[in-house]
């Protein structure tokens, strides 16, 4: 009986643990990642001056404006965030 208490403890604690500080830490919003925003205005950046280079886009367009919309993000501070 008391090996039951303890086993059923042990999974009532881990349940805890999984549905409260844990899948807490695990999520993070785009909005509050201001790093993640900048690695995808990196590649989006990359890609347009690519694009450009193959003549795809015109050299006039301005690629960090181009990918701020196509992400829905603005820039603040030198970070990056969610409109």
């Amino acid at each position: 009986m008391a090996r039951l208490v303890i086993v059923l403890a042990f999974i009532g604690l881990a349940y805890w643990y999984w549905t409260g500080p844990y899948e807490h830490s695990a999520k993070t919003s785009p909005v509050d990642d201001p790093k993640k925003n900048a690695r995808i205005m990196a590649q989006c950046i990359a890609g347009e001056k690519f694009a450009e280079a193959d003549g795809y886009r015109s050299p006039g367009d301005n690629a960090e404006e181009v990918c701020a919309d196509e992400n829905g993000l603005f820039k603040m501070y030198g970070k990056w965030y969610h409109r």
